[in-house]
């Protein structure tokens, strides 16, 4: 019985080229499996001894987080050849213990057991070439391919081993083998491969399923398979979000013969990231019809949001995700990191921030979504139909459905940060002692973002769709574990989009804060005893109810003049609007003795608004306000009573615009109308309430809802 294997993991594996740049040659990925991975996958109840040395910080990090095997990592740290760190491994292996020794870079057929023999053997390659080879009881430094020494050994023991002689600290283990004359059984290993080099790893293909799936292709079907509990789980949500589909009219999903196992029609088409270099009026073609399919989608059924469902799909899962592979990834610890240049937030220290963020996006139901929608799993069925495929299937603790939201980040993930080029592993990551580098390949669509925000008009905002999908990003780095460089890669990506949506967001809030400090500042400017003195003359008008308030103005000041008014008629009191303009040519009919007028004028020096009062000064009986912002102007010079209001700065580019005045004559205006609703003792009942017969206001007066 075989207990122990022993893992040589501690070269650099510089034949591998960039893969190895941030990560030790054991971490590679084949096959959606780091290599050491398939060694775990095939044996999971053996005791494995890794030997580390180049990377094996980064090493030893990955396992704990994602090892579910008994395992211990040993470091030879300035040894090099396969002999480094052999005798500390050797240590954990007991006494009279059968145990292997195995290269990280061979991968094993499905089909390869250990052999049950008293002798050691030697795996011998019949598939790929080996620098040494082993033939007739003999070690040779010849290349061959049909006895090549591939790098697996089964010892009986370790005195079956060593013979009493002493492993060096380092050199090539098979040339100390050939100098002991050390003898072995061969085992062929038929179906093995060996990934040392780039070049033999670059052959494999890049595989679109994670490793918790397995696709079959039959023909015209394809079979879909999970290979795992996760696997199984997603499987389950897919199938029902199928049939969900099934039962109504939607049609871009591909023909399911069979749910157990769930068996599908194979597209005749491409993926979307596949169609890179056609036209931009095609694009826009397929990009509206791929949107079309979703607002489709989106119609087929709703419920209230749940949302604890949001904060789980946005906030909750991607920390889980985060808190496993933080002590991971390099800088995730530090408060900022620059990345291409920029300097970045960390997430870590603005949670917070990103939760209140993210909850402003909330939306009031949910809608039946796809969940995954990315380039990667949608396809142009005959390069015409698009079709969705891959649902996910649920949203937080919500099956079916989910934001619609969480579609269009899906989408915008592959329209602008080119996720399906990342996730075929088409990047290059350079980590470096002070900052990072990333790049990653594209997918040719970035141009069409304009497009993509024209035709969700008014469904999602820019930077609602940044900060999403940098939350997108993040949440990859555990769902990517296979791979350490796409773990780290995700990490950054979301730092990057994170950044971009902070910057967004923070865009605003010197803007409102600036605003909110000058408007609190003008609003304590007024006079209160101008304030109290025009509540008061305007109470006095309406008391013997045959007189009323008219607001005059012109430009912006029109609609200000005009919600002033629509709110006195609400609590049933005589108000009217004029026109500066309109006044001279007949309006002024509707000033009447008794009547009080309040002329709303920022610069107090407008041609209409003067020849105004000077009308209304010659009429008798008629009560004259001024309302403005300049205390040497014309008008604050003919006018006795005046509210007149101090504004540093109007708010926008030039301080030019009418925007912080206008807002000021509002809350000035509102707020005579609620002191004189209290003045006059107005009542909700017998006032307010036979002037909202109808609309939310109504429904409310009549149910109290």
């Amino acid at each position: 019985m075989l207990n122990y294997i022993i893992v040589q993991a501690g070269g650099r594996g510089s034949r591998l080229e960039i893969l190895t740049r941030n990560k030790p040659k054991a971490l590679v990925p084949v096959n959606n499996l780091p290599m050491i991975f398939h060694l775990f996958r095939k044996f999971p109840d053996k005791k494995f001894i890794i030997i580390g040395d180049y990377q094996h910080e980064v090493l030893e990090k990955y396992l704990k987080a994602f090892a579910d095997v008994d395992y211990t990592v040993v470091v030879s740290k300035g040894h090099k050849g396969t002999c480094a760190g052999l005798s500390k491994a050797l240590e954990h292996v007991p006494e009279k213990e059968r145990f292997m020794l195995i290269w990280c870079d061979l991968v094993l057929s499905k089909e390869y057991e250990i052999p049950e023999s008293d002798v050691d053997i030697i795996g011998i390659s019949k598939d790929f070439s080996c620098r040494w080879k082993y033939e007739n009881g003999e070690f040779a430094e010849e290349r061959s391919d049909k006895q090549g020494v591939a790098g697996l050994f089964v010892f009986r023991d370790k005195d079956s081993l060593l013979h009493g002689a002493q492993l060096p600290e380092e050199g090539e283990f098979v040339r100390w083998l050939q100098l002991q004359h050390h003898t072995f059984e061969e085992s062929p290993l038929s179906g093995t491969k060996e990934y040392g080099l780039y070049s033999e790893w670059s052959k494999l293909p890049r595989l679109r399923c994670r490793p918790f799936n397995r696709l079959d292709v039959k023909g015209d079907k394809v079979y879909k398979y999970g290979i795992d509990k996760q696997g199984k789980d997603l499987a389950v949500r897919e199938i029902n979000w199928y049939k969900t589909i099934q039962g109504t009219p939607f049609k871009n999903i591909p023909h399911i013969f069979s749910y157990d196992p769930l068996c599908m029609e194979w597209i005749d088409g491409k993926n979307i990231y596949e169609y890179s270099f056609i036209p931009d009026e095609q694009k826009k073609d397929i990009l509206q019809q791929i949107i079309g399919c979703l607002k489709e989608v989106h119609r087929l059924g709703t419920m209230p949001a749940d949302r604890d469902s949001f904060y789980n799909a946005y906030i909750g899962k991607t920390f889980d995700r985060l808190k496993k592979v933080r002590e991971l990834v390099p800088f995730a610890n530090d408060e900022y990191v620059t990345i291409n240049g920029r300097r970045c937030r960390n997430i870590f220290y603005h949670r917070e921030e990103v939760e209140r963020l993210t909850m402003q996006y909330c939306p009031e139901e949910f809608r039946v979504i796809h969940g995954d929608c990315t380039f990667s799993n949608t396809m142009l069925r005959h390069d015409t139909e698009p079709v969705l495929i891959d649902p996910r299937g649920y949203f937080g603790h919500t099956e079916i459905l989910g934001d619609p939201a969480y579609d269009w980040v899906k989408l915008y993930y592959s329209l602008v940060s080119n996720y399906d080029q990342f996730n075929l592993k088409r990047f290059t990551l350079e980590i470096n002692e002070t900052d990072i580098k990333l790049e990653t390949a594209s997918n040719n669509w970035e141009n069409m973002e304009n497009e993509f925000f024209h035709l969700l008009d008014g469904e999602v905002t820019r930077s609602q769709m940044k900060l999403l999908l940098a939350l997108t990003w993040l949440s990859l780095t555990t769902y990517a574990w296979e791979d350490y460089d796409s773990i780290c890669g995700a990490f950054y990506q979301g730092l990057y989009y994170l950044e971009e949506a902070f910057e967004m967001e923070s865009a605003y809030e010197p803007y409102f804060e600036k605003n909110i400090r000058t408007i609190d500042s003008a609003l304590h400017s007024i006079s209160r005893i101008q304030m109290e003195g025009l509540i008061e003359d305007c109470a006095e008008t309406l008391r013997d109810g045959r007189h009323k308030i008219i607001a005059t103005g012109l430009g912006k000041n029109v609609p200000i003049c005009e919600k002033f008014v629509g709110t006195m008629l609400s609590l049933g009191l005589n108000a009217g609007f004029l026109n500066t303009n309109s006044a001279i040519h007949g309006d002024m009919g509707m000033v009447h003795p008794g009547d009080l007028v309040i002329i709303l004028t920022k610069s107090g020096a407008t041609e209409e608004s003067i020849y105004l009062a000077e009308l209304l000064k010659k009429r008798e009986g008629v009560k004259l306000w001024l309302l403005s912002f300049n205390p040497e102007s014309i008008l604050s010079g003919m006018i006795e009573k005046k509210l007149l209001i101090h504004l540093d700065d109007e708010g926008d580019l030039w301080n030019i615009m009418p925007n912080n005045s206008t807002t000021l004559n509002l809350i000035v205006l509102q707020t005579v109308a609620n002191e004189l609703a209290r003045k006059l003792n107005l009542s909700l009942e017998e006032d307010f309430r036979p002037n909202h017969p109808g609309g939310a206001i109504g429904a409310k007066m009549r149910y109290g809802k």
